[in-house]
């Protein structure tokens, strides 16, 4: 039978940060905590902290301007001086119903680091209840929960001008073939799809292309930690990747497709989930995360000769707040000219309202505990 069971419910399953940390406001994290008892306890004090969470082994080192926060509010303090503790009776009545609630409003501050978890090491936030009990036996109880920090830019900052641009990029090799590369958009939000165009546009005969890829690469930076050489630590790996064999894009099932005029194909790159499979960019004084969209083809050549060429375009992988408040309902390239770019829409786009826009959804932030 439990003794206690907590239950954490914040207004929002996130905190959103607006502008540089330099400029940020403090934004108000309020919610509720929630107690079952399968005992009676005497109770002496009740409180929520929200701090950084994971072990010291893990946790970045931030610069002294983004020292570990924690912020502290008191939920329940024994009135009975003489006593030092109330006794909380179990709940043996409605088992569905929380014998004690408590309301608690934390303010936090705007220059907090942004949620990363990298290989390099990881910031994490945390919601956590400690309850103190009287008596023989266990004497502290604790809860946590997951709460994840976004920053996203602020209104009229050049980077909310950048997640609205669109992507072309084109390489010309040796006079012979050009590869182009086009997107709606040069940021995409996380758990998302993100398609693409790629078009080969041959410049001389006897060519055949023999296969075509497309991978989000992400590259991590930490700025405040040196390898034996002296440099930052880096890691760059791929997030995830689409390939092409020439059996799968040319007619009949032939090895090559021979490039007799301009070709093009649509790919599409699943993004993974923030904080798992994927960072989202970000350049700070701690830490530098940024990702390449990457295009690849193999190439043969009249003289059975193959060549492997590799164009490339940075892009920004952001929350979902940041595109909502960017983006209208923009044509995609399917339903325009190949070549027509969308910045030209930049004009339809209506003025940022500072009001926040709806938060994402809490089942993706689960109890820490659970």
């Amino acid at each position: 039978m439990f003794y206690v069971q907590t239950t954490i419910l914040p207004a929002s399953p996130c905190i959103v940060l607006r502008g540089p940390p330099s400029l940020a406001p403090s934004e108000v994290l309020t919610g509720r905590v929630l107690f079952r008892l399968g005992h009676c306890l005497k109770v002496k004090t009740a409180t929520i902290t929200f701090q950084q969470a994971g072990g010291s082994r893990h946790r970045l080192s931030l610069s002294p301007g983004g020292s570990p926060v924690q912020l502290r509010e008191e939920l329940f303090a024994a009135a009975d001086q003489s006593a030092d503790y109330v006794v909380w009776k179990a709940n043996h009545g409605a088992k569905h119903q929380p014998l004690y609630e408590f309301p608690f409003s934390l303010v936090v501050p705007g220059h907090l680091h942004a949620s990363v978890n990298t290989s390099l090491g990881a910031v994490c936030y945390e919601l956590r209840v400690t309850v103190q009990t009287a008596g023989f036996g266990i004497n502290t109880w604790s809860e946590s929960l997951r709460v994840p920090v976004f920053r996203v830019p602020d209104e009229g900052a050049l980077q909310r001008s950048l997640v609205s641009d669109s992507l072309r990029t084109q390489a010309d090799w040796l006079g012979a073939v050009v590869l182009q590369l086009l997107s709606d958009a040069t940021a995409v939000a996380d758990d998302t799809k993100m398609r693409a165009r790629i078009v080969v546009r041959p410049l001389q005969k006897g060519l055949r292309l023999a296969d075509i890829g497309l991978r989000l690469a992400e590259a991590v930076c930490f700025k405040q930690q040196v390898d034996r050489f002296g440099d930052p630590r880096t890691h760059d790996r791929v997030v995830c990747q689409v390939h092409r064999a020439a059996c799968h894009i040319a007619p009949s099932g032939l090895s090559a497709l021979p490039l007799t005029r301009e070709c093009s194909f649509d790919m599409e790159l699943h993004v993974p989930r923030a904080f798992g499979g994927i960072q989202y960019s970000m350049d700070t004084h701690d830490l530098r995360i940024g990702h390449d969209l990457v295009l690849t083809a193999t190439v043969i050549d009249e003289n059975q000769c193959p060549h492997h060429l590799r164009i490339s375009s940075p892009v920004q992988v952001v929350p979902s707040l940041a595109l909502d408040s960017a983006f209208t309902e923009l044509p995609a390239y399917h339903q325009s000219g190949l070549d027509r770019l969308l910045l030209a829409n930049a004009c339809l786009l209506p003025a940022y309202s500072p009001s926040h826009p709806p938060l994402p959804p809490p089942p993706r932030y689960q109890h820490a505990n659970a």
